[in-house]
């Protein structure tokens, strides 16, 4: 056996070290934390879409977070938030726009603010006051564009052609407003586009008001489908309309709470009338409004208060010529019923009837006007007997005036009563 094999010492085990790319497990909390993180951060960017912004002259029904974009009726966006502008004079709706509707945000388009102001005279606009205001996106043409004017109202109507014409209309047109619908027959044949107050150098008052008329829904049997010929068509059609008592006026729908609009009817025993070509736009001639204002007018030109101060006079003679007691009653009576008779005539002469209750209340007066008069008139002849005829043709005057003032009292409370629509529509002109 080798000695020195046998006395060398033995070997040692060496541990070496190795570092790994991997910090430990310890750190796969904190990074898989980061990596939600990051997931969420992706996940809330790909849900935002198209960020746009549109400026309102005012933010009436605007709520962030709670105001859709409507397209064809869909979802297709939503008001992040609503701040004043630089100007200080419009506000500014940030809106979020869905990305499959990013086609359709280009310089023509148009954003409308629907349902700030209810109206009676748009139901689609009432669900507003439970739903809230919504915008309604209506695509146009153009380059991409991501800043827009918004309009304050519904979406105009969809004509396919839009012929001005011009309307000067008598009276107070301040409640009518751009956009406010042209009827025909309750069609609508178009909208109307400005209304405007203009005073002459002479001091006159006038107001245009600028009509926007589409042909095609008047469907002109004898039309042609030429847009060149259009102009001609329309002209043509108005004047023979024009010539058989086709005028325009104002009107509300509904009566007494909507909004005005302008409508387009024959109109019975007009004055003969014209299309007028002389200006720059064809002129529509117009009648005097429908409704309260034209049926206080009509009967502001019956004489009521003459009728009443007359049968006064009357009963104050009568009065003088006999001593009955019974007729003296009468008279008095009579006499009463007259001033309150009076009194309502003051009270309605001047201003338009707030309810259909005031015209009942007027109807109810006069024919207790005319009741009171028929006992008088009947009274007075049985009390007079023969000192009627001896008192010559004045007191017989005086009864006649008497029956034919019970006579007018009682047919203007039947006119009222069998025609109560007459407040809303106003009576034909005779």
């Amino acid at each position: 056996m080798n000695n020195e094999a046998y006395n060398s010492p033995p070997r040692r085990t060496v541990s070496e070290a190795h570092k790994s790319w991997w910090p430990g497990w310890i750190w796969g909390i904190p990074v898989a934390a980061i990596a939600i993180v990051v997931w969420l951060v992706v996940r809330a960017v790909s849900s935002h879409g198209i960020a746009v912004t549109v400026s309102f002259a005012e933010a009436t029904g605007i709520k962030a977070g709670d105001t859709k974009v409507l397209y064809r009726g869909l979802d297709v966006g939503e008001v992040r938030s609503v701040a004043l502008a630089a100007d200080g004079v419009h506000v500014i709706a940030q809106v979020d726009i869905n990305r499959t509707a990013e086609r359709l945000l280009r310089t023509g388009t148009q954003f409308y603010l629907q349902g700030a102001e209810p109206s009676f005279s748009d139901p689609s606009s009432l669900k507003a006051l439970v739903a809230g205001a919504s915008i309604v996106l209506v695509p146009g043409p153009g380059a991409r564009a991501h800043h827009f004017a918004g309009t304050i109202g519904k979406p105009p109507e969809n004509f396919k052609v839009r012929l001005p014409y011009l309307v000067m209309f008598d009276g107070d047109v301040g409640e009518l407003r751009a956009g406010a619908p042209v009827k025909l027959r309750g069609f609508t044949v178009g909208e109307v586009s400005h209304v405007n107050l203009s005073v002459g150098a002479d001091g006159t008052l006038s107001t245009p008001v600028l009509l926007n008329l589409d042909p095609t829904r008047f469907h002109i049997q004898s039309a042609q489908a030429v847009p060149a010929n259009w102009r001609n068509v329309l002209d043509g059609t108005l004047e023979e309309l024009i010539r058989g008592g086709l005028r325009a006026r104002l009107s509300e729908t509904p009566p007494l709470i909507g909004s005005q609009q302008v409508v387009l009817a024959i109109e019975p025993r007009v004055a003969a009338a014209t299309l007028r070509l002389e200006g720059p736009v064809p002129e529509i001639p117009a009648v005097a409004a429908g409704g309260l204002q034209r049926l206080l007018t009509q009967a502001g030109e019956i004489p009521l208060g003459e009728i009443g101060r007359n049968v006064r006079n009357v009963t104050g003679n009568l009065d003088k010529l006999t001593s009955s007691k019974e007729l003296h009653d009468s008279i008095v009576k009579l006499d009463s019923t007259m001033s309150e008779l009076d009194r309502t005539i003051r009270a309605v002469g001047p201003r338009l009837p707030p309810t259909i209750d005031s015209i009942h209340a007027t109807v109810d007066t006069l024919r207790s006007a005319a009741t009171q008069i028929d006992a008088t008139a009947v009274l007075a002849k049985r009390t007079l007997g023969a000192r009627g005829s001896e008192q010559g043709g004045n007191l017989q005057d005086a009864l006649r005036e008497l029956t034919e003032a019970a006579r007018a009292a009682r047919s203007l409370a039947n006119e009222l009563d069998e025609r109560p629509e007459s407040i809303i529509r106003g009576a034909e002109r005779p």
